[in-house]
C-alpha cells in the first residue's frame, strides 16, 4: 500500500538535494512546509511507501545571545523512519574542528546538540541544522549572537559611518542580535513588491508604470497572497498596526516618517533598514546620530538628519526580523537656480514669493511657519508651464502673516521672511482698511530668462546623458559582435579541419575507383557588419584569431571579415552561415551578407473578447515585401469562414467575426524567421436571450390570492450564480416562493400573492466575467381602501351642501370607477341611497332643508371590487356664517371738526358678500361706544369722514363688517387722535450723546428739543434709527415712538462700526434726525488688558504622555489680541491654543519632554498690553542610577560614588538622595539629599559593622528604584588583652594642616540646597575659616558650617545669585597653614 504525498511547489533549477553539509546537487525535489515554522522539507520522492516518512523536527534550535566566553549549546529533535542523520553547517566557515564544535546525541531524550565552549566573537554567525534521510531533508537556521566584553557601541558605529567597515560586516559590528534578517542588497524585484505592500491602492497604478508591471492582475492576485502572508508574520509581534505615513521632508533639512503600531511585547526589538542592508539609529536626542527613533506612546517616529543624495532608497522598518512598513524615499536632483527673497508688504497689500530650480518638478512643498500649505482662499500656488518657475501669492496680508516662509524641492530648501507692515496712519485707526491691489515681492529678476537658460541647460545635459548612453550600448554590441564573430570563426575552422582529415581518409579509395564527385577546398570570406568599440577598433582581437580584417563602414557599423575553409563538389551544397541557409549549385563564391533583415516595428497584444464578439489581432512589420504565417497552439490557420487574414502594407491582420469559446489560445505570426505571440482570452459574461428579455419586462398583473411565474432564458460560462429581488430584497426558498434553476434558464414562482407583494421584479446573474440584470414590474390586484377625509365643505347654505374629500390610500392597482353614496339625516335610523356619482371625490347635495344636519356614506367602486365605507361628520345646511373683523381704522388726517379714517376688508366674509361697515367712537377716558353712523344706514365704503367731533378732545374709533348674516366682530381700536388742527414736526433734540456700551448693546441719552410756536411744535416721541459702517440703508431700532429721553440699542455686532441718530416726532410729522458726530464702536470703554486670576501657577510639571492644561482669566477692552509664545517663539502644532471670552486655555494633549520650556501668553489691544510666563517642566519618573561603589579615603568616613542616572543629561532639576543602613540597626536611614553630583561622604563609620547604601535618583515626579551598594565593612581585630607598660616616650604627633579630599566644583538650581565638603587633617587640631569672594562666612547665619574630625562641610538651604563666586576654606596651626578653592555656579 502506498500513499501518495501532496505535491506543491517544484523545486527552482539549480536547487537540489543537499548533502551532508546542506550542499546543492542536481537531483531535484518537492519543497513543502513543516508545521513547525521557519523549518523547509524536501521530499526527493514523488511517493513516499506506508510507514515510512521524510525528516522533519518536532523541536528546533533556539537563538541565542550570549556573553563571549560561554557555553554556546544548540539542542534539536528530529522525527523520520528511516532515522534521519543530522549535521551541521554555518554561513561564514566551517565547523570541521571537532573540540570548537561538538556534536552529541542523546539517546534517552534523542536530542541531538551541537554545543560550542568558551564562544568568541568569530563564532557569532547563521547556523544550519540538517536531517536528511532517503525520502527527503529537512533544514532549520538559528542565529548565534555574541555580546563582546568591552564592546564600545558609538566607537563601532563611527567606524561604520566613517566606511572603515564593509556593508558585509556591518553585521559583525554590531553583534548581530536574533530578530535581525540577513543583510543583502534589495533587487529591484524584491524591491517593488516592498513598495506595494506598503501603498494606498491608489497608487498601484503609478507604481506598476513605473516599475515596468503590464500584468495588473496577476500582480494584484500575487500581492493579494503576500499581504496574507505578510499580516501572519506581523500578528506574531503586533497587537494593531495603521495610519503608516509615507517618508516627507521638512524644511529643517531632516525627513521622517511615521507609525502606529500596538506591540504585543514592548521590549520587542525594531530594526531599520536601507535597501536591505541595517542602519544603525539612536533613541536619545543625539544630535551626532543621523537616524533616530522617538517613540509617543504607540506612535514610532523615525527621523533621517542632515539629508544627502545618498539617503534616497527604500525603508524598512523590521519588528524581531519581519518587515511591517517600506517607504520609498526618492531625492530628486534638483537645486534652486533662483531662492525665495524677503518680502515687505503693507497691510492687506499681496505678497509674492517666487523661485527658480534647475529641473523641472510638478510641485514643491510650501511651508509656513512650519506647517505645509495648500491651495486655499489664503494661499494661491502656482507652477510655470516648463515646471521651473514655482510661485506662492499670500493674499490679503495681516500682521499676524508676518513670519519665516519656506520653499522644499527634493532635499533642498531655501526660506525668506514676510515682513507686514502695519497701517499707522491715525486717521484710519479703527477702522476697517481697504484692500489693496498692488503686490509685494514681485522681483525686478528676469525669472523667465532665467528659467529658459535653465531648461536649456537641462536639454543639453539630458542629451549628453543619452549620447553617453548609446555609446556605452554601442561599445556592448560591439564587443558582442565581435565575441560572435570568432566564436563563429573558430567553428568554421574546426569544420573545415575534420572534413579535411575525412577527406585525408578516404584519399587512396578515391584514386582506385572513378570518382563521381569532385570535391576541393577553398576559403569563403563572411562579412558582418557590427558596432564599433569605445576605442573605434571593431573588435580586432577576435578579427586576428579567425583572420579577419576590421574596418569601419561609412554608416559608423564595423565590418568583420571570417575566412572559413570549406569543401566544394560539384552537385548542391549546403552552407550555414549565421542565421542565413542557401543551397547552391556549383562551386561556392565568396558572399558578403548585408541584409539586417525584417524586423517588427510593433508586436501582437494579449486582448479579451466577450463570446459573439469581434476579436482583432494585428502586428506591424518593416517592410512591405515579406508575407508571413498565422499559427493557433502551433497549428497554421488561413482565412476562413470566421477567420479573415489580410495584410495592408506593413500591417498584418487576423480578425475573429463571431469569437466563440474554440478560438481562445495562443497566436503567434512568423515572418522571415521573425515571430510574435499573443493571446485571445475569449470571456463569456451572462447576457438574457433577446426575445425571452422582452417577454420578461412586460409587467405581469393577477389577483390577489393568485399566482405569478416569470421565467427567463439566459446563457454564460458556468459557474453562474443566479439571484431574484423583490423591491430590492433577495428571495430563497420559502412556502410561497419557489425558485427553480435549469440550464440557459431560470424560474420564478409565487403563490398566494397579496397587494403588498406589487413591486419590482429584478433577476441577477453573474459569473466571472460580469454581471447581468433584468427588472419587471409586478401589480397584485384588490379591491380599494375607503376614501380618505377630513371632509371639506365647500357651501353649507339653506339651498346646497357642497362637499370634497380625499380619494383612497391605495386603489388596489385598478382605476376608479364611481364612488357610491348614501346620506342621513340627523335624527333618523335610515339612509338614502344616493347611488353612483361619477369618479371625481366631489359631490353637491341640492336636496337639504335649512337648517337640517345630515351625515354621508362614501364609498369606492373598481372593477375588483368595492371598498368599505367611510362615515363623514354632520353637516349642517343653512348655517349662519358672519363675516370677520376689519383691519385697524387708521388715521388718515385729523382737523378739529372732522377726523378721516380708513381701514381694509375682513379676509373672512362669512361666505357671502360684504353689504356694509358699522363705525363706533370712544372719549379717551370713557367706557361707552357710541354709534357714528345709523343702524339702518351701513358704510359702503372703506373710509369715512367723522363730523361728529368736538375740538380738543381725544378720540378712538373701531369698525365691523355686515354680510347676509348680519354684522360681524369688531376691529381692534384705533390710535387716539385730537381733533385740531394739524401741529408742525418737531426740531432737533439737544445734546445726543452715548452714555455707555459694551459689544451688544448701546445706551443714548437726549435733551427734548425747543418748542417755538408756529415753527416747531413739541414732542410727543423719538425714535432711535442705527446704519452700520457698510450699509446705506438706516434700520429704525423701535417701531413705537417711546417719550423717555434715553433709550438702549440692542443686538449690536462686537467691534462693529455704526452711525447713530434721533428723530423727533409729534402728531405733525417727523422732524429733522440729529446724527452723533463720529461712528460708534460697539464695544465696552477701553481698559488695559489685566490678569484677574488672584494667585496664578508660574511652574508647572507633568508626567511625560499625559495632558498638560492651563487656564488663565483676563479683561480687556476692546476685545484683545492673544498670543502664545514658547521660549520666544511660536508654539508647536501639537499645542491647542482655545481662546473665550476673558480667558484662554493652553493645551498639550500628549506631553513629550520636548514640549518643556516657558510658555508666554501675550494679551494685546489698542489701549496696551500685559505677558505672563509659566514654566511647564514635562518629566518621568527618573531611571535608577548605576552601580554604587564605596571606598574609604579617611578613617571613620566612606566615600559613596555611583554611574549617574541616564536621565540626568535630559532632566536638569534630577538629584539623588542616599540611604545607609548598618548591621545593628536594620533600617534604612536617609543620610543626605538634594545631592547633584555622583559622591557622597558619610561619616561616623564604626568598626565591626556592617554598612549599606542605597543612592536614589529624585526629580519633580518621585524617585526611582534604588541602586544598592555591596555590603562594606570595617574588621575589628579582637585579639588577647595584654597590658605591657612600655617605658614612657615622647611622643611628638604635631603636624602642618593638609587637605586630604579637597573641594569640588558646585552647580545647583536656584532655590535648591547646596552641600561643600572637604576633609583636613593636621596637629594640634587646625582652625578652619570659610570665604566666599575672600569674605569670612564664619559668622554668617544663611551658611550652616561644621567640622566633624577633620571633615568640614558647609550647607546652603536656598541656593540665590547672590551666592553664585568663590568659595575657599583656610585651615590654621601654629605649625602652617593650607588653604583649598572652589566655585560655585547657579542656575535659573
Amino acid at each position: 500500500m502506498w500513499k501518495k504525498s501532496k505535491v506543491t511547489d517544484q523545486t527552482a533549477s539549480g536547487q537540489g538535494v543537499g548533502g551532508a553539509e546542506g550542499g546543492l546537487t542536481e537531483e531535484k525535489g518537492i519543497k513543502k512546509r513543516s508545521k513547525v515554522p521557519g523549518v523547509m522539507i524536501t521530499q526527493f520522492v514523488e511517493e513516499i511507501p506506508e510507514g515510512k516518512s521524510h525528516p522533519d523536527f518536532t523541536r528546533k534550535p533556539i537563538a541565542l545571545t550570549i556573553q563571549e566566553g560561554k557555553l554556546a549549546i544548540f539542542k534539536a529533535i528530529v522525527i523520520g523512519d528511516p532515522q534521519p542523520e543530522v549535521t551541521w553547517s554555518r554561513a561564514n566557515g566551517e565547523i570541521t574542528d571537532k573540540e570548537k564544535f561538538q556534536n552529541k546525541y542523546d539517546d534517552v531524550s534523542h536530542e541531538h546538540t551541537l554545543e560550542i565552549p568558551n564562544v568568541t566573537s568569530d563564532e557569532a554567525d547563521t547556523y544550519k541544522c540538517f536531517a536528511t534521510n532517503e525520502y527527503g531533508k529537512a533544514v532549520c537556521t538559528v542565529v548565534l549572537n555574541i555580546i563582546e566584553v568591552g564592546f564600545k557601541k558609538k566607537k563601532e558605529m563611527k567606524k561604520t559611518e566613517e566606511g572603515s567597515a564593509e556593508p558585509v560586516e556591518f553585521r559583525k559590528i554590531l553583534k548581530k542580535r536574533d530578530g535581525t534578517r540577513e543583510e543583502k542588497p534589495m533587487e529591484s524585484e524584491e524591491k517593488v513588491w516592498e513598495i506595494l505592500l506598503s501603498a494606498d491602492k491608489k497608487d498601484y497604478e503609478s507604481i506598476c508604470a513605473e516599475y515596468g508591471i503590464t500584468d495588473f492582475r496577476g500582480m494584484l492576485k500575487r500581492l493579494k497572497q503576500m499581504k496574507k502572508e505578510r499580516e501572519e508574520e506581523i500578528a506574531q509581534f503586533v497587537e494593531k498596526i495603521g495610519k503608516l505615513k509615507p517618508i516627507t521632508v521638512s524644511a529643517e533639512d531632516s525627513a521622517s516618517f511615521e507609525i502606529d503600531m500596538d506591540l504585543k511585547d514592548p521590549s520587542s526589538r525594531i530594526f531599520l533598514y536601507k535597501d536591505g542592508v541595517m542602519v544603525p539609529y539612536t533613541k536619545e536626542l543625539d544630535l551626532e546620530q543621523k537616524h533616530n527613533l522617538k517613540q509617543v506612546g504607540k506612535k514610532f517616529i523615525f527621523t533621517i538628519k542632515n539629508l544627502d543624495p545618498k539617503d534616497a532608497g527604500l525603508y524598512q522598518v523590521d519588528v524581531e526580523g519581519v518587515p511591517v512598513f517600506s517607504t520609498d524615499f526618492k531625492i530628486p536632483p534638483v537645486e534652486f537656480a533662483v531662492k525665495i527673497q524677503e518680502v515687505k508688504a503693507e497691510e492687506r497689500q499681496d505678497a509674492l514669493f517666487q523661485c527658480v530650480l534647475t529641473v523641472p518638478l510638478n510641485e514643491i512643498t510650501w511651508m509656513g511657519k512650519n506647517c505645509p500649505l495648500q491651495n486655499d482662499d489664503k494661499f494661491e500656488i502656482t507652477v510655470s508651464e516648463d515646471k521651473l518657475i514655482h510661485k506662492l501669492l499670500v493674499k490679503d496680508c495681516l500682521p499676524l502673516d508676518s513670519g519665516i516662509y519656506a520653499a522644499v524641492a527634493g532635499i533642498k530648501s531655501c526660506n525668506a521672511w514676510l515682513i507686514v507692515e502695519a497701517d499707522k496712519n491715525p486717521e484710519t485707526k479703527g477702522k476697517k482698511k481697504e484692500r489693496k491691489t498692488t503686490m509685494a515681492g514681485a522681483s525686478d529678476l528676469d525669472l523667465e530668462k532665467i528659467a529658459q537658460e535653465q531648461q536649456e541647460k537641462y536639454k543639453k545635459d539630458m542629451e549628453a546623458a543619452m549620447l553617453a548612453a548609446k555609446k556605452a550600448q554601442a561599445d556592448r554590441e560591439a564587443a558582442e559582435a565581435a565575441a560572435d564573430a570568432e566564436a563563429e570563426a573558430a567553428r568554421a575552422a574546426a569544420k573545415a579541419a575534420k572534413d579535411a582529415a575525412r577527406a585525408g581518409a578516404g584519399a587512396g579509395d578515391a584514386s582506385a575507383d572513378a570518382a563521381p564527385k569532385k570535391k576541393k577546398t577553398t576559403k569563403k570570406v563572411v562579412k558582418k557588419m557590427v558596432a564599433p568599440a569605445a576605442d573605434g577598433s571593431a573588435g580586432a582581437d577576435g578579427a586576428a584569431e579567425g583572420g579577419a580584417a576590421g574596418q569601419a563602414g561609412a554608416d559608423g557599423m564595423v565590418e568583420v571579415e571570417v575566412e572559413v575553409e570549406v569543401e566544394e563538389d560539384d552537385e548542391e551544397e549546403e552552407v550555414v552561415v549565421g542565421k542565413k541557409k542557401r543551397v547552391r549549385d556549383g562551386p561556392l563564391i565568396p558572399d558578403t551578407v548585408v541584409d539586417p533583415g525584417v524586423h517588427f516595428h510593433s508586436g501582437l497584444e494579449d486582448c479579451s473578447a466577450n463570446v459573439g464578439e469581434p476579436a482583432e489581432l494585428v502586428c506591424k512589420l518593416s517592410s512591405e515585401d515579406c508575407e508571413g504565417v498565422w499559427y493557433k497552439d502551433g497549428e497554421e490557420i488561413k482565412s476562413s469562414d470566421g477567420i479573415t487574414i489580410s495584410k495592408d502594407g506593413t500591417y498584418h491582420k487576423l480578425k475573429i467575426h463571431n469569437v466563440t469559446g474554440e478560438y481562445a489560445g495562443t497566436y503567434r505570426f512568423e515572418a522571415d524567421g521573425r515571430k510574435t505571440e499573443s493571446t485571445i482570452v475569449v470571456e463569456d459574461p451572462p447576457r438574457f436571450d433577446s426575445e425571452g428579455l422582452k417577454e420578461f419586462v412586460v409587467p405581469i398583473t393577477v389577483k390577489k390570492g393568485h399566482k405569478a411565474t416569470f421565467k427567463m432564458p439566459f446563457g454564460g460560462r458556468d459557474p453562474v450564480k443566479i439571484q431574484w429581488y423583490l423591491e430590492g430584497e433577495e428571495l430563497s426558498d420559502e412556502s410561497n416562493i419557489r425558485i427553480e434553476h435549469t440550464e440557459g434558464h431560470s424560474r420564478l414562482l409565487l403563490n398566494k400573492l397579496q397587494r403588498k407583494d406589487s413591486g419590482e421584479v429584478k433577476i441577477k446573474i453573474k459569473n466571472e466575467f460580469g454581471t447581468t440584470e433584468a427588472v419587471t414590474q409586478l401589480i397584485v390586484l384588490d379591491k380599494p381602501t375607503p376614501p380618505m377625509g377630513p371632509l371639506e365643505i365647500i357651501e353649507a347654505s339653506q339651498n346646497c351642501i357642497d362637499i370634497k374629500w380625499r380619494g383612497p390610500k391605495d386603489s388596489g392597482g385598478c382605476k376608479i370607477d364611481n364612488y357610491i353614496m348614501e346620506r342621513q339625516q340627523v335624527g333618523r335610523n335610515t339612509w338614502k341611497k344616493l347611488g353612483l356619482i361619477g369618479a371625481e371625490a366631489h359631490y353637491k347635495d341640492s336636496d337639504v332643508d335649512h337648517g337640517r344636519r345630515y351625515c354621508y356614506r362614501i364609498r369606492v367602486e373598481t372593477e375588483i371590487g368595492t371598498s368599505e365605507l367611510m362615515e363623514t361628520e354632520d353637516v349642517q345646511a343653512g348655517t349662519k356664517a358672519y363675516p370677520g373683523a376689519p383691519s385697524v381704522p387708521k388715521v388718515v388726517s385729523a382737523f378739529k371738526d372732522c377726523i378721516n379714517l380708513a381701514w381694509s376688508p375682513p379676509s373672512n366674509t362669512g361666505g357671502t358678500n360684504i353689504l356694509g361697515y358699522n363705525m363706533e367712537k370712544r372719549k379717551k377716558g370713557s367706557n361707552l361706544w357710541g354709534p357714528v353712523n345709523p343702524p339702518d344706514e351701513p358704510i359702503k365704503g372703506k373710509t369715512f369722514g367723522v363730523k361728529d367731533v368736538i375740538e380738543g378732545m381725544e378720540y378712538e374709533f373701531r369698525v365691523s363688517a355686515i354680510n347676509n348674516s348680519g354684522a360681524g366682530e369688531f376691529s381692534t381700536p384705533s390710535e387716539f387722535v385730537f381733533a385740531r388742527d394739524p401741529k408742525k414736526p418737531p426740531g432737533k433734540v439737544i445734546d445726543l450723546k452715548v452714555t455707555d456700551s459694551t459689544y451688544t448693546t448701546l445706551c443714548l441719552s437726549w435733551t427734548k428739543p425747543k418748542d417755538i410756536e408756529k415753527v416747531e411744535d413739541e414732542a410727543k416721541g423719538y425714535f432711535v434709527e442705527i446704519r452700520p459702517a457698510e450699509n446705506p440703508e438706516w434700520d429704525r431700532c423701535n417701531s413705537n415712538a417711546i417719550t423717555m429721553t434715553s433709550f438702549t440699542v440692542k443686538g449690536l455686532k462686537s467691534m462693529a462700526m455704526y452711525w447713530v441718530r434721533l428723530i423727533a416726532t409729534n402728531d405733525g410729522g417727523e422732524g429733522q434726525p440729529q446724527e452723533l458726530d463720529n461712528y460708534i464702536l460697539a464695544m465696552p470703554p477701553p481698559v488695559r488688558p489685566r490678569f484677574t486670576d488672584a494667585k496664578i501657577k508660574s511652574f508647572m510639571v507633568v508626567r511625560a504622555g499625559n495632558s498638560a492644561r492651563f487656564n488663565i482669566n483676563f479683561e480687556a477692552s476692546p476685545w484683545p489680541e492673544v498670543t502664545w509664545l514658547k521660549d520666544s517663539g511660536p508654539v508647536s502644532k501639537r499645542v491647542t491654543i482655545s481662546n473665550a471670552e476673558g480667558a484662554s486655555q493652553l493645551l498639550i494633549p500628549s506631553a513629550e519632554r520636548c514640549d518643556t520650556g516657558i510658555y508666554t501668553i501675550m494679551v494685546k489691544n489698542i489701549v496696551g498690553q500685559e505677558t505672563f510666563s509659566i514654566e511647564i517642566r514635562v518629566t518621568d519618573e527618573p531611571k535608577p542610577p548605576g552601580p554604587v561603589e564605596v571606598e574609604e579615603n579617611v578613617p571613620g568616613t566612606v566615600t559613596v560614588s555611583w554611574t549617574p542616572s541616564p536621565d540626568e543629561k535630559r532632566d536638569d532639576r534630577l538629584h539623588y538622595m542616599v540611604s545607609k543602613r548598618d548591621s545593628n540597626k536594620r533600617q534604612w536611614n536617609t543620610v543626605a539629599d538634594h545631592i547633584f553630583n555622583n559622591k557622597f561622604t558619610a561619616c561616623n563609620i564604626m568598626p565591626g559593622r556592617d554598612y549599606q547604601f542605597r543612592v536614589y535618583a529624585k526629580n519633580d515626579m518621585g524617585s526611582s528604584k534604588p541602586s544598592e551598594s555591596p555590603k562594606w565593612s570595617i574588621t575589628g581585630k579582637k585579639e588577647k588583652f595584654l597590658l605591657n607598660m612600655p617605658e614612657s616616650k615622647t611622643c611628638n604627633l604635631e603636624r602642618p594642616p593638609k587637605f586630604l579630599v579637597p573641594l569640588k566644583k558646585h552647580t545647583a538650581p536656584e532655590g535648591y540646597e547646596c552641600y561643600m565638603s572637604c576633609a583636613v587633617r593636621g596637629d594640634p587640631t587646625p582652625h578652619v575659616t570659610w570665604y566666599r569672594n575672600n569674605i569670612s562666612l564664619n559668622t554668617n547665619t544663611n551658611y550652616y558650617i561644621s567640622n566633624t574630625c577633620g571633615v568640614c562641610s558647609m550647607l546652603i538651604l536656598r541656593v540665590g545669585p547672590k551666592d553664585t563666586g568663590e568659595y575657599k576654606i583656610i585651615a590654621e596651626n601654629p605649625l602652617g597653614r593650607a588653604e583649598c578653592a572652589t566655585k560655585l555656579t547657579v542656575r535659573d
